[in-house]
């Protein structure tokens, strides 16, 4: 289902942002498709990201970082948010949130899916990719070129079914957590209002919660 979900969305997005490596023995693409992602707090963003090489080349390390300024000036020993090697060397704040859509990199595709999203992850974003040809020379390319991030206040709701109810019997309703990305559960507690303005928390009933 999530795969269905991720490929019409790919295939949705037209805008596109290209950077090439200069190396002309090492014409290594990479492709941000949009260039601008608007997610919304709380619920996750996913940076469409692809690239091609020489058959001659293999990628190893996909490492993303968040720009510290404007004109993107990373520095030598800047934290990741997501290394693909060594998840050690990103910031703790993104450790546990950014994952690769496909951890093969064989298949070209570094797309990220970023969790829980706050108003702090607005800005701009990298790539750097490294890699080694077949006579054992090493290549590696940050893009020049940026993804941004710019948060959006929450407006999706959940979505409740409720079937026709009968006095005296079981009922299931069901409800929908907005989003179509994993991340944290979100939590969710039924209440039920009697008569008069009596509102009562239902907590004895076991709850299944699945996305």
């Amino acid at each position: 289902m999530w795969v269905l979900i991720w490929a019409a969305l790919l295939l949705s997005l037209t805008e596109r942002t290209t950077c090439q490596n200069k190396d002309p023995a090492a014409p290594i693409n990479i492709t941000f498709s949009p260039a601008e992602i608007t997610p919304q707090a709380g619920l996750c963003a996913v940076i469409p990201c692809s690239f091609t090489h020489p058959d001659n080349f293999t990628a190893h390390i996909a490492i993303w970082f968040k720009c510290p300024d404007a004109r993107c000036s990373i520095k030598p020993g800047t934290d990741s948010i997501f290394h693909s090697k060594n998840s050690s060397k990103a910031q703790e704040g993104y450790r546990r949130r950014v994952s690769l859509l496909e951890k093969d990199l064989t298949k070209k595709n570094c797309s990220i899916i970023i969790n829980d999203i706050t108003k702090t992850d607005d800005g701009d974003y990298q790539l750097r990719l490294s890699g080694s040809f077949n006579s054992g020379n090493r290549s590696k390319l940050t893009s020049p070129e940026k993804v941004k991030i710019a948060v959006k206040a929450l407006n999706q709701k959940p979505s409740v079914l409720t079937p026709p109810l009968t006095e005296g019997e079981p009922a299931t309703l069901t409800c929908t957590a907005p989003g179509i990305c994993s991340g944290t559960p979100p939590n969710i507690t039924w209440t039920w209002r009697g008569t008069g303005d009596n509102i009562t928390a239902l907590r004895d009933n076991a709850t299944l919660c699945k996305r």
